[in-house]
């Protein structure tokens, strides 16, 4: 399923008034109208199907028609386990350049940002989430690397390139 803001939720991105909560804020400014939920639900820290509820119940947030049936009617799945390199402080496993898959690429890129870069990377992260394509991401992480190498040095991003593309 597919969401986008209402003329309502746009309002409220500037207003501030509705939205208290911080996971509600986030998941309101990445609605988009392209992000599937179950993307926004795999790749925003501390969002549940129930934030999804909260902003459609005011009004903030429509499905998109013909975007498919909503999940928001069945109980919600038990949060998927971190990663043990995530876990452990690390940056996930490396995406395999082979099969460059838009999730786990997108989820590697915003693991490494927050661990490398923390509240610096804060625009980049809010690239990864606007990013729709693989090349998209590609050029976000790019821009990570080089940011990693200009703030930790070359060994530094060497091992992010690493992490991003194997090798």
């Amino acid at each position: 399923m597919i969401w986008t803001k209402t003329d309502a939720g746009r309002i409220e991105m500037t207003a501030r008034t509705r939205v208290k909560e911080r996971a509600q804020r986030n998941l309101l400014l990445l609605i988009d109208g392209a992000k599937s939920e179950e993307m926004l639900l795999a790749n925003v820290t501390g969002v549940t199907i129930e934030d999804f509820r909260a902003l459609e119940a005011m009004g903030l947030i429509a499905q998109v028609s013909g975007s498919g049936s909503s999940r928001l009617n069945t109980p919600p799945a038990a949060a998927p386990a971190a990663a043990p390199a995530a876990a452990a402080g690390g940056v996930g496993t490396p995406v395999d350049p082979g099969e460059l898959d838009y999730a786990k690429f997108t989820s590697t890129l915003t693991q490494m940002i927050s661990s490398e870069l923390g509240l610096r990377g804060f625009t980049l992260t809010l690239a990864v989430e606007k990013a729709s394509t693989i090349e998209e991401l590609r050029d976000v992480a790019d821009r990570t690397i080089e940011q990693i190498r200009s703030r930790k040095g070359e060994p530094a991003a060497h091992k992010a390139r690493r992490m991003l593309y194997g090798g």
